[in-house]
């Protein structure tokens, strides 16, 4: 009574199954197989004593290749692996276990068939997500070495543009440095010219004064000519032009000086003496001091202790 609540026990487990279960005698004929399998292969399991797997499932003569079954006739191991049924468009793992007896002697085997098809199309999936992904990976570091390439191109270009520029900023420093060395000898020439100028120009002034006008002054108190005294009176005009740009400077600052003041003021920046200017000009003594007053009363010097031809040397 036990023995047959055991077996109906077995038997409500071994159908309870959802796997394809399969016991298969050592020549691989099926012994029984689970309510799974007989409903999904729509087979009668009262029908299929002696009947080997790959005729009943496969229709075929012999053993499948890369069978586990027919592995596990040889090593007395477990064996699994994966057929793809392409009937069906499904993927079943596949596994066989011995079954033992007391001595070790296989007396059949376990054969489960399990539908992987839902896990194989996620695996297949996943792993066409993840090829794409390599695939883009690889387009995106293609593309990130072509910009980093680009960027090394643009930071040489930026560093040789850099370095011209430095080149040249250093070139004008030197031209730079060049002209301003070439101005500063032309400003020296120019002063020393400048200074040539103006000595030339008081040494034409007082040899002119010391040396003709004393003369000429003595010859306009002589007994002359008309026409003589004409004559006499262009020379004078023309040697007052000769030594005239210091009375131009001297009347452009003072224009109220008059021409008589500018003669005497330019004989006083030459050295002489009131004495001597009256005898040049063929005036008195009075008349250079009158002359001298009013210059120094245009040119502001109200102190007497002022040196009025050290401030006519002044004015150059």
């Amino acid at each position: 009574m036990r023995y047959l609540e055991a077996k109906e026990e077995w038997e409500r487990t071994f159908d309870a199954i959802d796997d394809f279960v399969t016991i298969l005698d050592p020549e691989l004929r099926v012994v029984r197989m689970n309510r799974a399998i007989a409903e999904s292969f729509g087979i009668d399991r009262t029908a299929v004593e002696n009947i080997h797997c790959y005729e009943l499932f496969w229709g075929k003569a012999s053993h499948c290749k890369r069978c586990p079954a027919s592995l596990v006739l040889k090593d007395r191991k477990t064996h699994r692996a994966e057929f793809r049924n392409r009937v069906l468009d499904k993927t079943f793992l596949v596994s066989a276990s011995p079954i033992l007896d007391k001595g070790g002697q296989l007396t059949g085997m376990v054969y489960v068939t399990r539908d992987i098809s839902d896990r194989r199309r996620a695996e297949d999936a996943l792993r066409e997500a993840n090829d794409k992904l390599e695939s883009r990976v690889a387009e995106r570091t293609a593309e990130l070495m072509k910009a980093n390439e680009r960027l090394k191109e643009q930071i040489a270009e930026r560093r040789r543009a850099v370095a011209l520029l430095n080149r040249q900023t250093c070139e004008l420093d030197v031209k730079s440095r060049t002209l301003e060395e070439a101005n500063i000898a032309l400003r020296v020439m120019l002063k020393a010219r400048e200074e040539d100028r103006k000595e030339l120009e008081d040494n034409v002034v007082s040899n002119i004064h010391e040396l003709a006008f004393p003369h000429l002054n003595r010859l306009r108190t002589s007994r002359l000519t008309p026409e003589q005294s004409a004559l006499l009176d262009v020379v004078c005009a023309n040697l007052e032009k000769v030594i005239s740009p210091f009375s131009r400077r001297l009347s452009s600052m003072h224009l109220s000086f008059t021409p008589q003041e500018i003669l005497t003021a330019n004989l006083i920046k030459g050295g002489h003496s009131s004495k001597d200017i009256a005898g040049i000009l063929g005036v008195s003594p009075r008349t250079v001091e009158f002359h001298r007053e009013n210059i120094r009363r245009k040119l502001g010097l109200k102190n007497r202790g002022a040196n009025l031809r050290s401030h006519l040397l002044s004015l150059e």
